[in-house]
């Protein structure tokens, strides 16, 4: 018999995730969780805001003596520098368990600080060797490597993913960093810890999961899957997101905001490739320290206009999952909500030049012919093609 040609091809990837729980505060929903995994040295990491709320306190009082240490020095895009005080602090004390308690930079380092502690990293020669992600053999020598529970404080969704994105602050670049077992093992949906996190990081999470949304539906390997969860997703954001931000006490709309930012992110961490709003993005964190969800309320619209000449009919699908007008593009969509939630919009707002271009250019294209990286409707081919992106977001 001929070998029949398939007309599609691709790979779903399962996360290697437990559980995500929700329903009961996170401090009890935490100690029930390391129960459960038997579980009895929690090392908790967080950042210095969060450590002065009660959130971060309870559940510490809560675990008790279960709680052997903290780390609360995690600062935004997650450099190097506190991965390894982090993953050393957390060896001192003998941990078996990382309680991730923030964001999307507390998660991402947590990530990275399991990987240190599976391999014995302690310096960032060590650390080195991280970027291919292939220590599989490594793992299996150390038997039963630790693993994360995470408390998410935002809508950035990194608790869903196997990627880790840390600054390399030698080199000024986001270094994407993936394993399987990065991703946390258990998750704790809790709307009232999110009641802590400052307004305008609140919602700019929530467009950076809108990103997460649009660049899987609109992606040049889209998958059934992808535009299931991701659609979901961008409609529960559209109604909840304001109501959610202009009300930190409003929980029923922060728990649909939540569960949103878990299937946006669903989307692109089964395998859908990225488009070039996440890559500029990245560069933006990393060179010049651009909030991560900010990165997407200045990039995305522009990104969007850019590809119109090479839509087939997505940005459409992306308008009306937004609520847009009639005749209201897809653009003018997102950029109708960045208003809303009045957060900044163009890259001059964030401190971002015009004679940072070149510079941002020439890493965000190396960036595209990387794995995962090449969902853009329209192929960026040279420098030029990226500075006309920065030039619509100026």
């Amino acid at each position: 018999m001929d070998d029949i040609q398939m007309t599609k091809s691709g790979t779903h990837r399962f996360l290697r995730q437990d559980r995500l729980v929700w329903g009961d505060p996170a401090d009890v929903a935490v100690s029930r969780e390391l129960a459960l995994l038997g579980k009895q040295r929690a090392f908790v990491i967080c950042n210095a805001s969060l450590m002065a709320t009660g959130l971060v306190s309870r559940i510490v009082s809560r675990l008790g003596p279960q709680c052997v240490g903290i780390y609360d020095k995690c600062v935004a895009h997650s450099p190097r520098k506190d991965v390894l005080a982090a993953s050393r602090a957390a060896r001192m004390a003998g941990a078996d368990i990382i309680v991730a308690i923030g964001g999307g930079s507390v998660i991402d380092t947590s990530k990275v600080v399991l990987a240190c502690l599976w391999l014995n990293l302690e310096t960032e020669q060590d650390m080195d060797n991280l970027r291919d992600g292939n220590f599989s053999d490594r793992l299996l020598a150390v038997g039963d490597p630790i693993r994360m529970v995470a408390v998410p404080t935002t809508l950035s969704g990194a608790e869903f993913s196997t990627i880790a994105g840390i600054t390399n602050a030698q080199r000024g670049t986001k270094e994407v960093l993936q394993h399987p077992d990065y991703v946390p093992s258990i998750v704790v949906i809790d709307p009232a810890a999110t009641r802590f996190t400052p307004p305008e990081l609140f919602s700019s999470s929530g467009i950076r999961a809108v990103d997460h949304c649009v660049e899987a539906i609109c992606s040049t390997a889209r998958t059934p899957y992808a535009d299931a969860v991701t659609g979901k997703a961008l409609e529960m954001l559209s109604r909840h997101l304001v109501a959610a931000t202009t009300d930190s006490a409003n929980f029923d709309s922060r728990l649909e905001c939540q569960m949103a930012a878990w299937l946006a992110t669903s989307g692109l961490a089964s395998g859908v490739p990225i488009g070039l709003s996440h890559v500029i993005g990245r560069v933006l964190g990393g060179a010049h320290h651009v909030p991560h969800g900010v990165t997407s309320c200045v990039m995305l619209a522009p990104v969007l206009r850019w590809n119109e000449s090479a839509d087939d009919g997505r940005q459409a699908i992306v308008a009306k999952l937004l609520g847009a007008d009639p005749g209201q593009s897809a653009a003018d969509a997102v950029a109708s909500l960045i208003a809303r939630l009045e957060l900044p919009a163009r890259l001059r707002d964030v401190g971002v030049e015009r004679r940072d271009f070149a510079g941002i250019a020439e890493k965000a294209l190396h960036m595209t012919s990387l794995p995962g990286c090449n969902g853009n409707p329209r192929t960026a081919n040279s420098l030029r093609d990226i500075e006309q992106i920065l030039e619509l977001a100026y």
